[in-house]
């Protein structure tokens, strides 16, 4: 751990464990700048340390190899793998000499992932474009439901309603997000959309994605100054969604077993793209709750009550946490002693590699290890 940043990386995990106690939806400058964090994460590819563990360069290459970029996760690619993408054969969109078409796209409950191709006149960078930022991105449905909007559009809307600020601001896209772009011939990129769901507020169900935005933010940034630009112009797509992605169903799993009585477990689902838990509360003597609310703790790795997981298949296969930046895994610490409330996780499994069984390992901060064994609903 001596080439990362401790201070850095001990801040990280006190977001993440404590994520819950900071969100308040009535404060639109946090949503704002939750997508903020989710953006220039995935732009930089950091090495963020979470609940799950801490992404090493080693496994760079595998994000690098996901088609849809690096902060898509490997339940997305395993779903591409077997056929769950939908290939687009779009006009490209052209203003100020910037071409896009969107390429192919995935949505289910909890992930939504576009690629687009942009193509550039000679007049731009298209090292620098592979920062850009589309601004005032929006996804409608067939009826003019909102199904994605970036953080930008909230806090537009939010203006326009005047709920900006007020305890009445509801998001329309709950979820994290990412952007970010890669060369791949001259003036040729390939751009993506990552964008997340949870459990509470899953990526809506459509028949059709209607795709627009006007704004194309770029910062540059050398070793003298900082200079951002914004081109506007008026690109807008519309591709219809395969009936296997908007009739989408998902598996429930159910408890079978677990070896702590003093972990109270919800119930697990499986999608196309992921494997969700959760944990409303547990009291379970596996952790040292002391250390877990000291302020100095004798190493980072001890205010990670719950972590290093993977869930096991009935054939011995195993899948680690999706290892995103989004999120997705995380717990709280409530006001009482010796409890943990509101643990999640998601994982690279899907539905292509999953059994009729299944068994979550959890290790906590002790060294100690939570074994839940689920099975799949009749």
């Amino acid at each position: 751990m001596k080439n990362y940043n401790k201070e850095k990386i001990y801040n990280e995990v006190k977001r993440k464990i404590s994520i819950s106690n900071f969100m308040e939806k009535g404060k639109i400058d946090m949503e704002k700048n939750k997508h903020s964090f989710f953006k220039s994460v995935a732009v930089a590819s950091c090495m963020v340390l979470s609940v799950t563990g801490v992404v090493f360069a080693k496994d760079i290459g595998i994000f690098v190899s996901n088609i849809f970029g690096g902060n898509a996760s490997d339940g997305v690619q395993t779903a591409v793998d077997n056929g769950y993408l939908k290939k687009v054969e779009n006009k490209y969109v052209e203003s100020e000499g910037i071409e896009f078409a969107v390429d192919s796209f995935l949505i289910d409950d909890y992930n939504l992932d576009i690629n687009f191709k942009m193509k550039l006149s000679n007049k731009y960078d298209s090292k620098i474009m592979e920062g850009a930022d589309l601004q005032d991105l929006r996804i409608l449905d067939e009826n003019g439901n909102i199904v994605f909007v970036t953080s930008e559009v909230e806090t537009e809307m939010a203006r326009e309603d005047g709920t900006i600020g007020t305890e009445r601001f509801t998001p329309h896209f709950w979820g994290g997000y990412s952007m970010g772009g890669k060369e791949i011939s001259d003036n040729e990129l390939i751009y993506h959309l990552t964008a997340y769901g949870s459990e509470e507020h899953k990526i809506a169900r459509a028949k059709e994605l209607n795709i627009s935005f006007s704004k194309i933010f770029v910062r540059k940034d050398n070793m003298e100054n900082i200079m951002n630009t914004t081109y506007t112009g008026n690109w807008s797509f519309k591709v219809d969604v395969p009936e296997e992605m908007y009739k989408r169903e998902n598996i429930i799993y159910k408890v079978k077993s677990c070896n702590d009585e003093n972990t109270k477990v919800g119930y697990a689902i499986l999608s196309n793209t992921a494997f969700k838990i959760e944990i409303p509360e547990t009291t379970t003597d596996k952790v040292d709750y002391e250390i877990l609310h000291s302020s100095s703790p004798k190493s980072i790795f001890d205010k990670i009550a719950l972590g290093k997981e993977y869930v096991e298949t009935s054939d011995g296969k195993k899948f680690e946490p999706a290892r995103r930046s989004d999120g997705d895994g995380g717990f709280s610490l409530p006001p009482e002693p010796n409890k943990i409330i509101n643990y999640s996780q998601t994982f690279n499994l899907t539905k292509f590699d999953a059994t009729d069984e299944l068994k979550v390992h959890i290790f906590t901060n002790k060294g100690e290890e939570i074994i839940i064994e689920y099975e799949r609903s009749k």
